[in-house]
């Protein structure tokens, strides 16, 4: 007798939309098409089981997933778009990236520190916004809060500054003057740069210093330094009418959030985004040609050197932190990895790579449920695993 989950495997892999699309460099012209390729059978083989369970576990209405391995990728939809409606998630589908968003807050301060225009190890009161005194940055002792603290979770600061008004939509509070002004307030709790505790609110502090640094809106720079050249033109903050009615509608935690300007976060857990422009994303980022990399993925926060890491373990026992990046140590077959997760406002992301070894996954399911994220992201470390061998 067969078993009963195999009628089922059976029917999903029917009804599963695949889309297959030649990598995008960075730094090339975006192409509003991207060019056909051959498919990969290593990636189709190596998806084929192992996305269908991925989705099925998950209890999401739809998932989409990005599956990169040299200069091939994959980007394969699940379920439906919104529970009911019989449309298959593609490339073009649109979600919220929510604390993904965090590791771009990364890259373009590495862009800037390349450009000459900030430093890591720069002072946050240096990048204070107009209306506000610098002074208004606490300090402990001597110690000042540096746009390296705030990009490794270390700057001594809360997750969040308290709980948003009822009226206000997710992803729009606090604003830049709401967080500001607590600033003024707050006392740090210990010395920046000696425990890392994940803050979202330390990630939009970053994000308006490096508006600041740069003379440009944080949304501009962001598209200029990164979106911008690798061609991801579904990825910001603030989505027109025709791509908000490409957006996956959410589920469980945080509810179907309107959609609406969320650049308010747009350093913490702001950005939309699809799996086509994920893949774009992905591909750069496993790129050995990209010498941004080698800063953007190392390691400034080892946990071995800190008397205590609060918030980073849900997809594996944290080694050490880059800027927004979680690493985990190779173990057994694992090699080593460079993973973000996001959740909230009815999704759940996921990106992990394996420096070196040219290999990623990024997944995205339309229910926030942390209690399921565990087992979603051992799956896709187990796909990367399976991917890079060597």
């Amino acid at each position: 007798m067969r078993p009963a989950w195999i009628p089922l495997i059976a029917s999903l892999l029917l009804s599963q939309h695949l889309v297959l699309a030649a990598p995008a460099q960075a730094a090339t012209p975006p192409q509003d098409k991207p060019a056909s390729s051959a498919p990969d059978p290593v990636l189709e083989e190596a998806t084929d089981l192992t996305g269908n369970v991925m989705f099925m576990e998950s209890g999401a209405p739809g998932m989409v997933m990005v599956v990169v391995r040299g200069d091939q990728h994959i980007v394969l939809g699940y379920g439906e778009t919104a529970k009911g409606n019989n449309t298959v998630p593609d490339g073009r589908s649109l979600f919220r990236l929510n604390s993904v968003t965090k590791v771009f807050a990364g890259q373009l301060l590495v862009a800037l520190e390349n450009a000459g225009t900030v430093s890591l190890s720069a002072p946050l009161s240096a990048y204070v916004p107009s209306g506000f005194p610098s002074s208004i940055v606490p300090r402990f002792g001597q110690r000042a809060i540096t746009l390296l603290d705030l990009a490794t979770h270390s700057a001594a600061l809360p997750r969040e500054i308290g709980e948003a008004p009822p009226n206000a939509p997710p992803r729009t509070w606090p604003t830049l003057q709401d967080r500001w002004k607590w600033l003024a307030t707050e006392k740090l709790p210990w010395a920046p740069g000696t425990i890392t505790a994940y803050s979202n609110v330390g990630f939009d502090f970053l994000a308006d210093a490096l508006a600041v640094a740069d003379h440009q809106p944080y949304v501009l720079a962001l598209q200029q330094f990164i979106t911008g050249p690798l061609g991801m033109k579904d990825t910001g903050f603030s989505p027109n009418a025709a791509q908000c009615a490409r957006l996956m509608e959410g589920s469980g935690l945080g509810g179907v959030g309107p959609c609406v300007d969320t650049s308010a976060s747009a350093g913490s857990g702001g950005l939309y985004s699809t799996g086509d422009d994920m893949a774009r994303w992905l591909q750069a980022l496993v790129s050995s040609d990209n010498p941004a990399n080698i800063e953007d993925q190392a390691i400034y926060r080892q946990r071995q050197t800190m008397p205590a890491a609060i918030g980073f373990d849900e997809a594996g026992p944290m080694a050490g932190l880059g800027l927004g990046w979680v690493m985990t140590a190779a173990q057994g077959a694992m090699p080593a990895l460079v993973a973000k997760s996001g959740g909230g406002v009815g999704f759940m992301t996921y990106v992990v790579f394996a420096p070196g070894r040219h290999v990623g996954v990024f997944v995205a399911v339309s229910k926030a449920d942390f209690a399921m994220f565990t087992g979603l992201a051992a799956s896709a470390n187990g796909l990367v695993s399976t991917l890079a061998t060597r």
